[in-house]
C-alpha cells in the first residue's frame, strides 16, 4: 500500500502529516487512516526513527518502538513533549479519531527538527567574558529554533549567575538532585543552576548519585550546554572526550583572558575551539587560532541575540546556518 509522503517544514500544510510509531504496526489502523481524505502517513519503527520524522509531523500515534543506541527513552519522551504535536497511543486513537484529527489542526505549526545529541561546555579561567550570557544565549535560541529538548547546567564555584540573571527563586542543583525540587524550564531550556557551596556538600556524601543526575540530564535533552569554571570539582566528570563533546574556550580581548584562553585550548581535549567575545574592532580579531569571533554589543547581550547563538550553534552542528536558515 502506497502513502502520500508527509511535506516538508514550510511547505503546503493543508494535508495533515500523521506519524505511525510503532515495531509492529497494526494493518487494520493502517487501512482506517488510508481511507481518510486529505492526509499523509510516514511510518517509524525505532526511537531514532520516530525522532527523524517529528519534522513535518502533526499528530503522532505511538506504539511501543524498538529501543535505539542513538536515541534514549527519555530523549524521545521529553523531545515529544516539548514539540507541542499531539501524541495519542493507538487504542485512544481509534476510540476518537476526529478529536485527535482536530488536536492536530489546533496544534501550533512550531518548526522542530532532527539534531543529535550534544554536549557543549563553555569554559573559561577569566570573569567578565561572557560565557553565561552566551550560554543563556545557545540554549534559549536552540529550543525556539528546533522545538528540541536543551538544558542548561551550571558549574559554579559560588552563587548562581544563572539565579542572578533570571530569578533568585530558581531551584539549584542540590535540590534538584536531592529530588526537593524540579527544574524551571525557561524559554523552553531545562535550568540547573548551581551554588558552589551546596554542591560541595552533594559531592562529598553521595557522588554516584551526582553521576547519575548528570547521566539523566544527558539522556533528556537534545542539547545540553554546560556554563563551566575549569577548577570546578564536576568538570572533569564532563569534560570526558566523548562523541559529540565540543569544548568553547571563551575570552575576551584583555591581555589576561588571552593568556588563560590559550592555555586552557592546550588542556582541554578535542574538539575545541576558541570563541572571542566582546571584540570591538579588527585588533581584537588578530589573535591566531580564533574560531569565531562575537562583537561587542550591550543589547545583544540584554536581549540574548540569536545572532551571538549561530556561530556558535555552527560549532557544535555542522551546516547549522545552511539548515536553519
Amino acid at each position: 500500500m502506497k502513502f502520500l509522503n508527509c511535506k516538508k517544514p514550510g511547505a503546503d500544510q493543508a494535508a495533515l502529516c500523521v506519524l505511525l510509531a510503532s515495531a509492529h504496526p497494526d494493518q487494520g489502523l493502517i487501512d482506517s487512516l488510508a481511507e481518510k481524505e486529505g492526509l499523509s502517513l510516514r511510518e517509524a519503527f525505532t526511537m531514532h526513527g520516530v525522532m527523524q520524522a517529528l519534522p513535518g509531523t502533526n499528530l503522532v500515534i505511538l506504539d511501543e518502538v524498538f529501543a535505539s543506541s542513538l536515541v534514549s527513552r527519555e530523549l524521545l519522551k521529553r523531545a515529544l513533549e516539548t514539540s507541542g504535536i499531539p501524541v495519542a497511543s493507538p487504542d485512544a486513537f481509534r476510540e476518537a479519531p476526529e478529536e485527535w484529527f482536530g488536536r492536530a489542526r489546533l496544534a501550533g505549526s512550531r518548526q522542530i527538527s532532527y539534531l543529535p545529541s550534544r554536549q557543549a561546555i563553555l569554559t573559561s579561567w577569566s570573569g567578565g567574558v561572557g560565557k553565561t550570557t552566551l550560554a543563556m544565549a545557545l540554549t534559549k535560541h536552540f529550543a525556539e529554533r528546533t522545538g528540541l529538548p536543551a538544558a542548561l547546567l551550571e558549574l559554579s564555584m559560588g552563587g548562581s549567575a544563572i539565579q542572578a540573571r533570571i530569578s533568585e527563586k530558581l531551584p539549584e542543583f542540590f535540590a534538584i538532585a536531592t529530588e526537593k525540587a524540579e527544574p524551571v524550564v525557561w524559554q523552553g531550556v531545562s535550568l540547573y543552576p548551581m551554588d558552589g557551596r551546596t554542591l560541595e556538600v552533594l559531592w562529598s556524601e553521595d557522588p554516584q548519585g551526582v553521576r547519575q543526575v548528570l547521566k539523566d540530564i544527558r539522556q533528556k535533552h537534545t542539547l545540553l550546554v554546560v556554563d563551566g569554571f575549569p577548577g570546578h570539582p564536576l568538570f572533569p566528570e564532563l569534560s570526558q572526550p566523548s562523541p559529540g563533546l565540543v569544548h568553547l574556550v571563551v575570552a575576551s580581548p584583555r591581555e589576561d583572558a588571552v593568556a588563560q584562553a590559550q592555555r586552557l585550548m592546550k588542556e582541554v581535549p578535542s574538539p575545541s575551539h576558541l570563541v572571542m567575545n566582546m571584540t570591538r574592532n579588527l585588533a581584537d580579531r588578530a589573535e591566531s587560532g580564533i574560531s569565531i569571533a562575537l562583537p561587542f554589543r550591550e543589547s545583544w547581550a540584554q536581549s540574548l541575540d540569536a545572532r551571538l547563538a549561530d556561530p556558535l550553534l555552527g560549532l557544535i552542528y555542522a551546516g547549522w546556518n545552511r539548515k536553519n536558515s
